[in-house]
């Protein structure tokens, strides 16, 4: 038997601009893309800014997962957070700049019911790391709630049925419109008719649903509900049974992928001689000379154009360092043959070819450490808490579906679609029903 995807409306819970002000001052990108100096900015910018619920790892609190829960029933209490009437799905649309061009992501945002992924509806392709998936169990254990949609990508139908939808749902006035001083702005509409509704569910129940950002938070809440059916039995439609998503289609021009960049941490002096010594022996170093007058950050984003996309079977990275020539382009003289998509994407290559012949998988999640925040990589290069950067290319569309349609995983923080939808436009909260 072939499982569908169950999509499905639900009560959200949102910002109440009567209460809170403002509600653009209160977004901020889901925690694994939160430098501790944006949560510092976060925290500054508003008293009821999300950073506070959905960065709990880092809270000042001795529990910082109860303080998250205690905090969200404040602004429940005080008005500031206030649950929607009726059940309903939000169709999105997302306009930023990337590369000088204004672009536009549109989609929508549900909530889907989690399976375990050998029933081949939620695909992932990348492996996770445990501290990580705990972190956000420990969050929805306390707070009861997911303040971040995870990122998801479907394809549409023949007919483009759903984008269709959007199309026409977008021609209305939005609900909200969220314009962030440091993100992309952000709008929803608010949409509770169940023939529309319908829509969605028929022409996506048997699609295909990749994780493009999210895996571990996807990750935590199979365990989360895991734990709980352990404890006692958990209803067919008990909301814990469904995760919220922000749907997106293949088809959409504004779906952007970026590199997901290696920073080396914490490397022993030995260690470190050893993986540049692996890079000149395994590859072809030219030069880059930045232009006069960028910024380090800008330096690091020119870089990665400059790596170009990727030809064929070639593996091609960047390497940035504080001291001497900062900028080299790496190429592998010969790669390794490859059996299969997996092996052969530059991420799998690095790792199983450049890194992991001198770094166990033990010691290479304490040393290597992925980022995709230019400004942050300078400053751990130029401050010496980093020894180098790897700069990745982002990895092509088609490589990422025959990866994914195929049950493989890459290395963890591999992909980067860009932008991340934001924390805290809609909010889902567990209870007994969506």
């Amino acid at each position: 038997m072939r499982f569908v995807a169950d999509i499905q409306p639900f009560r959200a819970v949102r910002y109440n601009p009567d209460v809170a002000g403002d509600v653009s001052l209160h977004v901020c990108p889901p925690f694994d893309a939160i430098t501790p100096q944006l949560q510092q900015e976060l925290y500054d910018r508003s008293p009821f800014n999300i950073v506070r619920l959905e960065l709990a790892r880092r809270g000042l609190a001795d529990d910082p997962y109860e303080q998250a829960a205690d905090t969200s029933q404040d602004w429940v209490d005080s008005g500031a957070l206030k649950h929607e009437e009726t059940s309903s799905i939000y169709v999105t649309e997302e306009e930023f700049v990337y590369r000088g061009k204004t672009l536009l992501r549109r989609g929508f945002v549900a909530a889907v019911r989690l399976e375990d992924y050998d029933q081949e509806v939620v695909l992932p392709h990348e492996e996770t790391r445990s501290e990580w998936v705990t972190d956000r169990v420990n969050l929805m254990a306390a707070a009861q709630s997911n303040y971040s949609p995870i990122l998801v990508i479907h394809r549409d139908d023949l007919r483009s049925s759903v984008g269709n939808l959007i199309r026409a749902i977008i021609g209305g006035v939005p609900t909200a419109v969220f314009t962030p001083p440091d993100m992309p702005q952000f709008r929803i509409w608010r949409v509770s008719d169940p023939g529309t509704i319908k829509v969605f569910q028929d022409s996506l129940k048997d699609a295909e649903i990749f994780i493009a950002d999210g895996h571990h938070r996807y990750e935590a809440a199979l365990r989360y509900r895991s734990g709980v059916r352990a404890e006692r039995e958990v209803g067919h439609d008990e909301s814990i049974n469904f995760r919220m998503m922000l749907m997106v289609s293949f088809d959409e021009p504004g779906l952007i992928t970026r590199g997901y960049h290696r920073l080396i941490e914490s490397a022993t002096d030995g260690e470190f001689a050893q993986i540049v010594q692996t890079v000149e022996s395994t590859c072809d170093l030219e030069e880059w000379t930045p232009e006069p007058g960028e910024s380090e950050s800008q330096k690091i984003e020119a870089f990665s154009v400059a790596l170009g996309e990727r030809s064929g079977d070639e593996v091609v990275f960047g390497l940035y360092s504080k001291e001497p020539d900062k900028f080299h382009i790496a190429r592998m003289k010969s790669p390794p043959p490859a059996e299969n998509a997996l092996e052969n994407s530059e991420y799998s290559q690095l790792h199983s070819h450049v890194i992991r012949p001198v770094i166990s998988a033990e010691r290479e999640e304490e040393i290597i450490s992925p980022h995709h925040d230019a400004g942050l990589i300078a400053r751990q290069i130029e401050s010496g808490e980093a020894r180098m950067a790897f700069i990745m290319r982002p990895i092509p569309l088609d490589e990422f579906v025959s990866i994914v349609t195929r049950g493989w995983r890459l290395p963890a923080k591999a992909t980067n679609f860009y932008p991340k939808p934001p924390a805290g436009a809609v909010i889902q909260q567990f209870g007994p029903t969506l």
